[in-house]
């Protein structure tokens, strides 16, 4: 049988790029200032940063709202590809 992989998507990517980002004792605040923000349990945050399900457009405003940085609505991030 083969293994069956899990494909990350790009938003998901971001955000965990960002969070990895962060110092060791700020990432977790963050996630949990986050998941309170956008009114979901830290489970759901996480299920985002590691491409478990997409992020919610309004959810995508919130998170760069909260964090102050633009992570997934800039002008030189590269195009998705479909």
């Amino acid at each position: 049988m083969a293994k069956k992989t899990l494909k990350r998507n790009e938003d998901g990517e971001r955000l965990r790029m960002y969070i990895i980002g962060l110092p060791m004792k700020d990432s977790s605040k963050m996630v949990d200032k986050l998941a309170e923000e956008c009114k979901v349990p830290r489970h759901t945050i996480n299920n985002w940063r590691f491409g478990a399900c997409r992020i919610p457009e309004l959810a995508k405003d919130k998170i760069e709202e909260v964090t102050g940085v633009k992570i997934f609505h800039s002008e030189n991030l590269p195009p998705k590809s479909e």
